[in-house]
């Protein structure tokens, strides 16, 4: 009993041992943890969103000459810029022990020894592989993955419905010997709406469509000559910001070289060095020197006003800079910090280009009274067919604070009613939109698409609509019975320009522009036996500027059939500008009683008359 006792404790004791050597060599096993810190905000109309690095923490032990695979999922597609079409490689890197030049003790950055690039695996999938693994006992080996970029706008839109989303990485670690990874799963960007966009007036205060008429000139002046500076604006386009920071820069001073893991905000570019990063990537159709390549932007955010169904014989124009500085302009149009510039040369989804200025000849504008909004230059959006665009790329911004930049925009047309210029809209008015820029649809990873570039999610509105030189008359009270006629007179006075007259030679007393055309009648009553008149809608000949139609309810005239036995009242819908009407009531020969009124004008004001609806004085 004795020595079974003995031998009881020994067992004990080496079970003991055996147990804490065992947890030891637990505790020694290599493992990584995955940490993305906080999600990168993104903008759900990007196609090429930086996302936030991830980060492998790795301890233990591992042999001396072990290698892995490292792999990582995205929730979308990846955009990282493609430098080599050959092998596939991108900007998107790995790089061990988080090396940079202005560390105190610098780790030199040399492609394929510690910083790696990754190859495209799959639309939404990177692949790194025999990446070192080298972490002696007691130190952490870090893992850094930076320059990845993703399809917000895949995870963010379903059409105009914008949803906020996450956008999430999954890394995954291969090698000869396990390598467990702890919470592989990471969020990396949280996708918010990016830009609003809208039309106001010239005060801010409202909305900034407009309707003209085909009679009267807007910035005639500027329509013949490009350079003019009395033009005047007539809106702002503005563009905010959906979250700060969704205005940026191509790449901000003193980001090329800057340390791994210093995330700007601010910029389109992620990564950069280059004078470390060397090596030549073939792309296609050119040599790059890799180092110039990677996580280098090709801009600055770019913004973008497409118009569309702008009629024959219009001309748009738009400032050409956002620069409050200096200026007086309105303090609630653009923000104080953000400065924009016309990109000089784009295609119609505002790629290519440089933002520089001037971009040509320009004139100049005001946008009401005080302001020099555009006091540094307008230029002529070139129009074809109707549509056209104009792009402006951030030159400089805050980060951290919500801004707007606002252009000013400009309609141009010299009125030729007869020629039918400006062409009517006809109900279905000209629009713009504004969009981030680039616009493409390219959502995949690509050696030559450009960095940044965005969905096609525009923000639209009505810009402007041209309706008919119009005028509505109301003859309150006419009679054609019980031994009574009204004379009725209907004058087109467009005519009221002295330039029209023999030895006129100015604009006095109007300056109108001739307009000819016929007036529709409207007959609103019955005869004397209450039966309706057989016509009750109809239709002058041309009136002629500065003539007039005459006829008499009972005896007819000027193309007018008579309508004896009528009595009620009287629309004139007239195809000019400025009419004016007259009747006259009395008994045959007005012998006993007579009595003559002018027409009244339904429309309320110069707007209305434009438009050529009926509205009622209501003051």
């Amino acid at each position: 009993m004795t020595d079974f006792r003995k031998w009881f404790f020994a067992l004990v004791a080496l079970a003991v041992l055996v147990g804490i050597t065992a947890d030891t060599a637990a505790a020694q096993a290599f493992q990584c943890t995955a940490n993305a810190g906080v999600p990168a905000r993104v903008r759900g109309e990007g196609r090429t969103e930086l996302v936030g690095d991830l980060i492998l923490n790795c301890q233990g032990v591992v042999p001396s000459a072990l290698t892995a695979n490292i792999q990582i999922f995205l929730s979308t597609n990846i955009t990282s810029r493609i430098t080599n079409t050959t092998t596939g490689a991108t900007e998107a890197l790995l790089t061990l022990g988080d090396p940079s030049p202005l560390a105190a003790a610098p780790v030199t950055q040399v492609l394929g020894s510690n910083v790696f690039q990754g190859v495209k695996a799959g639309d939404n999938s990177l692949l790194w592989t025999n990446i070192p693994i080298i972490a002696p006992p007691g130190t952490t080996q870090i893992i850094r993955i930076t320059n990845v970029r993703a399809n917000a706008s895949q995870a963010f839109s379903q059409g105009q419905t914008f949803i906020p989303q996450q956008i999430t990485m999954f890394v995954t670690v291969t090698s000869s010997t396990a390598i467990p990874i702890n919470n592989p799963t990471q969020v990396v960007g949280a996708v918010l709406k990016g830009l609003d966009f809208a039309l106001r007036n010239c005060k801010d205060d409202g909305g900034g469509s407009s309707t003209y008429s085909q009679c009267s000139s807007s910035n005639s002046d500027l329509y013949g000559d490009a350079t003019n500076t009395g033009a005047a604006l007539q809106g702002l386009l503005k563009f905010t910001e959906g979250f700060d920071a969704a205005f940026k820069i191509r790449i901000t001073p003193g980001q090329n070289g800057a340390p791994l893991g210093t995330f700007n905000a601010n910029s389109e570019s992620g990564y950069v060095n280059g004078s470390a990063l060397v090596g030549v990537a073939p792309v296609t159709g050119a040599s790059q020197v890799l180092g110039d390549v990677i996580g280098v932007a090709n801009s600055g955010t770019r913004l973008i006003a497409r118009f569309a169904g702008i009629p024959a014989g219009v001309k748009m124009f738009v400032t050409a800079v956002a620069d409050p500085a200096g200026t007086a302009t309105h303090p609630n149009a653009t923000s104080s910090t953000v400065k924009a510039v016309l990109v000089s040369v784009t295609d119609p989804t505002g790629t290519g280009g440089s933002a520089s200025f001037p971009v040509g000849p320009t004139g100049k504008a005001a946008c009401g009274s005080g302001s020099d909004m555009g006091a540094k230059g307008i230029v002529e959006v070139p129009l074809f067919g109707g549509a056209g665009a104009a792009t402006w790329e951030i030159t400089a911004s805050s980060g951290s604070a919500v801004e707007t930049a606002a252009f000013g925009v400009a309609v141009a047309y010299s009125a030729s009613p007869s020629s039918n210029i400006p062409a009517l809209t006809l109900g279905v008015p000209g629009t713009v939109g504004g969009n981030f820029a680039p616009v493409s649809s390219d959502d995949k990873m690509s050696a030559t698409s450009p960095i940044p570039r965005f969905a096609d999610l525009p923000i639209s509105t009505s810009l402007l609509e041209v309706n008919p030189c119009v005028t509505n008359l109301l003859f309150p009270f006419v009679s054609a019975r019980g031994g009574f006629d009204t004379g009725m007179a209907i004058s087109n006075t467009t005519l009221d320009n002295s330039k029209n007259l023999p030895g006129g030679t100015n604009k006095q007393p109007y300056n109108s522009s001739a307009q000819n055309g016929a007036c529709t009648l409207y007959y609103f009553g019955d005869k004397e036996d209450g039966t309706s008149l057989a016509k009750p809608i109809q239709t002058s000949g041309v009136i002629n500027a500065g003539k007039q139609l005459v006829y008499t309810l009972f005896g007819g005239g000027a193309g007018i059939d008579a309508t004896p036995g009528f009595q009620g009242y009287i629309i004139a819908t007239c195809n000019f500008q400025l009419a004016h009407g007259f009747a006259f009531i009395s008994d045959l020969g007005a012998q006993k009683l007579a009595l003559g009124y002018l027409a009244l004008v339904l429309n309320r004001d110069n707007a209305s008359a434009r438009s050529g609806r009926l509205e009622a004085l209501d003051n």
